[in-house]
């Protein structure tokens, strides 16, 4: 056996930090598709030649030292001023979130492990079944497919540690999303490194094992240069074609979530954006973004502040586009939305945010946390209880339809998809990510907008209050970047694209292909039992 397996634990724990490291230096996006091959080795060795059954701990090591790395950002957070907790319960807060999301995801991983186990004492094609070529990588896939999917239902979901993240710099090979959907890229990742794993394995055991590494080389190359192709298509209709475009502005003003709740935050964080609009007016846009909560109050219709807002629109001939709290007074209801004020318009329907933050815009587990934990509650700067939306209420604006997404809503792609679906034609996404600071977080959060751009064949205008603002292209090219923690307007052409994807139409196909190929297995494996059951009872 090879010398890897000698050092178990250190192999797996060196494992699990490389196949961290795209997230963090997305540059080293192809150390996706080998770090995870000796973790692969160790457990497929063990669960194929039922040694010492230690394949939950091995698991667990990997997951937490892939976890770990990717989600430390939370530790940048800290202090968190103006939340009203002591440093120390700071302290606590952002340690037990760091710690406590990685093993959460950890503990999902652990549906690799325990699903391979089983497969194996269903004894599926007779016991050379989990050591055939396909089908232990097909298998490990499609459970690592349903194993992310599982952690998006848990505390309002968390899929910000999918593999597709790592992959987002490279344009070729994550187009594939617009046919099957994120999951297809974990799918693949996975897939080689399983592949590659099973090769050494059996590399003289089985001469057909050589097929693994063709296949493994084909999938790669192929998913490459469909990429290359999409890209090389829309790149020839950008330049033939008279394709309708907008012009449109991203106002950065760098106001940080705890400076603009501040008792005078709110006026003055108006009064920067009413400032940077109209300096920045000459440049002829038809919209501009501002950022999630841009203009920290509640407002109605028909407030001193809406009219504010309308008028400053209707001064520059603009439309804005600007994070805000909204008060329904038919509902009695507040909503973190996306409001536009246009000249031409009275009123248009808000977007309310669908995906709330746990314990930034509402507390789960509140009756439990509240009394253990009860400086938690003090997370949040906002005094209302926040509702959240329940349609993707696209806004018409002149012509064009546009999609809200706010902040958290955009590591959703579902509902990125439900906004494509119901007609947008430019996805804006308004956020906050002032509480990440300068942290690999930004660029991440970012990542997942070039994501739903390819996903949906749209493109997509991202402003933040402190950075990474940004336009995205339909085929994921970022095509202008602000700096973080500076004051900063983009201004750019963003095209109106009306087809829509394989993905936009049919959803996460792999997804339901990987559940049907489990659900099949089992389906074997018990008419399997049972057969064994009836001939032995027969005999």
């Amino acid at each position: 056996m090879l010398k890897i397996l000698k050092h178990k634990y250190l192999f797996i724990f060196i494992s699990g930090l490389l196949f961290s490291a795209p997230f963090i230096f997305p540059e080293l996006n192809l150390l996706s598709f080998i770090s995870g091959v000796p973790f692969f080795i160790i457990l497929f060795d063990e669960i194929i030649n039922k040694k010492k059954n230690k394949i939950i701990r091995h698991t667990f090591v990997f997951g937490m030292s892939f976890y770990l790395p990717v989600y430390v950002w939370f530790l940048r957070m800290y202090p968190m001023e103006q939340t009203g907790v002591t440093p120390f319960q700071s302290l606590l807060i952002v340690t037990a979130a760091w710690f406590g999301f990685s093993l959460l995801q950890t503990f999902v991983m652990l549906i690799l492990p325990v699903g391979l186990k089983i497969f194996k004492n269903l004894n599926i094609n007779n016991e050379n079944s989990i050591k055939s070529i396909f089908f232990l990588p097909v298998l490990t896939s499609c459970l690592y497919v349903i194993l992310e999917w599982v952690q998006s239902w848990f505390l309002s979901g968390l899929t910000w540690a999918k593999l597709s993240i790592s992959q987002y710099k490279d344009l070729f090979f994550i187009q594939s999303i617009s046919l099957f959907g994120t999951y297809f890229t974990s799918f693949i990742i996975i897939f080689i490194n399983a592949s590659i794993a099973v090769y050494f394995l059996n590399k003289h055991k089985n001469q057909k094992n050589n097929i693994l590494i063709l296949a493994v080389i084909l999938l790669y190359f192929a998913n490459s240069y469909f990429g290359y192709f999409r890209i090389m298509y829309y790149d020839y209709i950008d330049r033939t074609s008279e394709r309708q475009q907008i012009t449109a502005q991203i106002i950065q003003g760098n106001v940080s979530s705890y400076e603009k709740w501040e008792d005078s935050g709110g006026q003055n964080s108006l009064e920067i954006y009413s400032k940077l609009i109209t300096q920045y007016n000459n440049e002829n846009a038809d919209i501009c973004v501002l950022p999630e909560t841009a203009i920290p109050y509640s407002i109605t219709r028909g407030s001193s502040i809406y009219n504010a807002l309308r008028s400053l629109a209707s001064e520059n001939n603009i439309t804005i586009f600007t994070g805000i709290i909204y008060y329904d007074e038919e509902t009695d209801k507040r909503y973190n939305a996306l409001m536009a004020f246009d000249k031409n318009y009275d009123f248009v329907q808000p977007y309310g945010k669908r995906h709330l933050v746990p314990f930034g815009e509402y507390l789960p587990l509140e009756k439990i946390i509240t009394k253990y934990i009860p400086f938690v509650e003090n997370i949040s700067l906002l005094d209302s209880v926040l509702t959240p939306g329940e349609s993707s209420d696209i806004m018409n604006i002149n012509g064009v339809n546009y999609g809200g997404l706010i902040c958290f809503d955009s590591i959703f792609p579902e509902l990125a998809r439900k906004s494509v679906q119901d007609g947008a034609d430019i996805l804006l996404i308004s956020t906050n990510d002032s509480w990440f600071r300068d942290s690999t977080a930004i660029e991440q959060h970012n990542a997942q907008a070039v994501l739903r751009a390819v996903e949906n064949n749209r493109y997509v205008i991202r402003s933040a209050n402190t950075g990474v603002s940004s336009f995205i292209s339909n085929t994921g090219k970022i095509l202008q970047q602000s700096d973080v923690l500076q004051r900063e307007v983009l201004t750019g052409k963003v095209g109106i694209v009306k087809h829509k994807t394989v993905y936009t139409m049919c959803g996460d196909i792999i997804l339901y292909l990987s559940l049907a190929f489990i659900v099949f297995c089992v389906y074997l494996g018990i008419s399997k039992y049972i057969k064994q059951k009836l001939r032995e009872k027969k005999s």
